[in-house]
């Protein structure tokens, strides 16, 4: 699909399902496109559109470089991070002297966000300006998932270290919280890939838009989105650590009650023991067994093993195992 916005009394004007690149063309988005709209777009502007296996090479030089004057700078952006499923795809910006090119595969929610917003007076009307406010609604959707994903680790640290009383037994399930772990685990990871490449681009960009002299107040936005995402970055490093050590506590309280269970049924076998000795001693048929013709015999046999059981069972509750 191919969307192109026109400059239209300071603010921009979608046109849906172009079959051309009018005059006064400023952005063009590309959403998976199709190899005729590839072919538009370069004999309309000039250069030649990445396809998708190049815009997945990692490379500092495959993602971020210059050919006569037009900058290409990919970054791998989130998507469906409100979904059990998130995804981290690339991104190609192509900036020309008078364009915006955007080339995707995926639907963020921030392209959606900054489209309807930049219809609106005040966003700017030159490619540059869309770029940086593009890249600055990137950095803002990214920000709001990492205030989910605290949130939600938050509520996740109370499950696993919920007070269980006395008599109340504990009702956490370690198999989801585990699952839940290794999911906040795997966003975060796509959050910071993200995080680190949307930086290299704004550092890029902003030497190349020093190197063009371009205005100080641009200028000045690029150097806020690169601060923006240092900080970013030290918080999705925070909550790294944070999965860690919840992961290690899960683990931990796995490994707790397992320990209980052994110690439960190893004293059991502990306590249970004598009465089998005993037991198994009188459940032997010897015709000279003192007690085989004592009327008492069986009454007194069971009181032993009863007793043989209390008497280790109160030691313990004595020592504290129990």
């Amino acid at each position: 699909m191919l969307e192109v916005y026109l400059k239209r009394s300071g603010r921009l004007e979608r046109v849906s399902d172009a079959g051309e690149i009018p005059a006064g063309t400023v952005w063009i988005d590309m959403l998976n496109p199709s190899p005729a709209e590839e072919a538009l777009v370069e004999a309309a502007v000039g250069v030649d559109v990445p396809t998708r296996e190049e815009m997945q090479e990692i490379e500092a030089s495959s993602r971020l470089f210059q050919v006569d004057g037009r900058l290409f700078m990919t970054a791998t952006i989130l998507s469906r991070t409100d979904t059990p499923q998130p995804t981290a795809r690339p991104i190609t910006f192509v900036l020309t002297a008078d364009r915006l090119i955007t080339i995707r595969y995926i639907e963020p929610k921030s392209f959606e966000m900054f489209a309807a917003r930049c219809q609106r007076p005040g966003i700017g009307d030159d490619a540059p300006s869309i770029l940086v406010g593009l890249l600055d609604a990137i950095i803002d959707r990214t920000a709001d998932t990492l205030e989910r994903l605290a949130g939600e680790m938050d509520a996740l640290s109370e499950n696993v270290f919920q007070p269980t009383g006395r008599g109340r037994r504990r009702t956490v399930e370690y198999q989801d919280v585990l699952r839940e772990v290794g999911q906040k685990g795997e966003l975060n990871a796509k959050i910071q890939e993200s995080l680190l490449t949307i930086g290299r681009l704004a550092t890029y960009l902003g030497q190349a838009l020093m190197d063009a002299k371009a205005g100080r107040d641009l200028r000045g936005k690029v150097k806020t989105l690169g601060r923006d995402v240092v900080s970013l970055t030290d918080h999705a490093h925070f909550l790294s650590d944070r999965v860690t050590f919840l992961l290690d506590a899960t683990l931990g309280m796995i490994n707790i009650e397992q320990n209980a269970i052994i110690k439960i049924v190893s004293i059991a076998a502990v306590v249970f023991l004598p009465p089998t000795v005993i037991a198994s001693i009188y459940g032997m048929n010897f015709q000279a067994m003192p007690e085989l013709a004592w009327p008492w015999g069986y009454p007194f046999a069971l009181g032993l093993m009863a007793a043989s059981a209390v008497l280790p069972y109160l030691v313990f509750r004595r020592l504290g195992w129990l």
